[in-house]
């Protein structure tokens, strides 16, 4: 393997610290404190730009630009914005030029974390997705530790390409011995969630394929990186058809375009 573990964790931790603001912000979260949340995230400029250009992404579909964070939070609800600080720590992991995908992050980003939320209440319950909302936020973030990691490599990796055709998963699994998701699990580790949180997240790799959150999961990545603009990105997953079992609703509302 040219990149271990240790060099994946190595790579999570030079992120820059958290924000104080950041952490209030959160803390206030998890009190229920939106208000007091917004007034905090408002006091950090980088965390309210990147909410801004998350929620006014083309996949939010507001009908105006919104730049208040109160507006902003108590328009979008607390587990959404509890998901969006998640997304600001993502950005920290952004390369600051992508190697090897070359997707819109941030509508991908953004897609993911609302379609999370939609096919979580869909398929299960509002509750069940409050209870998990932060796992719509950090599959993406393991994306961007895929491609730095594979940039790194950039030289091996086009080498590997050009020799024989094979998907990036399968490579990803060559050079580190880890999946997409498997990095999501370190990711979600390093951050601090819960035990629960993680397994779903390590087990969206779906090769056993049981468990029915995870299962969400791995058709929401598959089924996003299917459309034209996040194709880049569709062969990190091997898809395991068994997952639509678990998800009978989203499947039906995708086919018949609902």
């Amino acid at each position: 393997m040219l990149v271990s573990k240790n060099d994946i964790i190595k790579y999570i931790k030079e992120i820059p610290p958290t924000p104080t603001s950041v952490k209030n912000t959160l803390l206030f979260l998890k009190q229920g404190e939106l208000k007091k949340a917004a007034i905090e995230a408002n006091k950090d400029i980088a965390l309210k730009k990147q909410i801004e250009q998350v929620v006014n992404s083309a996949y939010f579909a507001l009908p105006n630009k919104v730049t208040d964070t109160v507006q902003l939070f108590s328009m979008l609800g607390l587990e959404m914005v509890k998901s969006l600080v998640y997304a600001y720590l993502v950005s920290l992991l952004e390369p600051k030029k992508w190697q090897i995908f070359n997707i819109p992050f941030y509508d991908f980003q953004a897609s993911f974390m609302k379609k999370f939320e939609e096919y979580m209440i869909l398929e299960f319950s509002e509750n069940e997705y409050k209870k998990y909302a932060e796992v719509g936020a950090i599959i993406p973030a393991a994306v961007c530790v895929c491609d730095s990691l594979l940039g790194s490599k950039k030289k091996e990796v086009e080498i590997i390409m050009n020799s024989a055709p094979i998907e990036y998963g399968t490579l990803l699994k060559r050079l580190t011995g880890y999946s997409l998701f498997d990095i999501a699990g370190i990711i979600s580790k390093e951050w601090g969630l819960e035990d629960e949180k993680i397994e779903i997240v390590k087990k969206s790799d779906c090769s056993s394929c049981d468990n029915k959150y995870s299962a969400l999961v791995h058709f929401l990545f598959f089924y996003l990186s299917s459309q034209k603009n996040f194709l880049d990105i569709n062969s990190l997953i091997e898809f395991n058809t068994k997952c639509i079992e678990f998800v009978p609703k989203t499947y039906e509302r995708i086919v018949n375009g609902s």
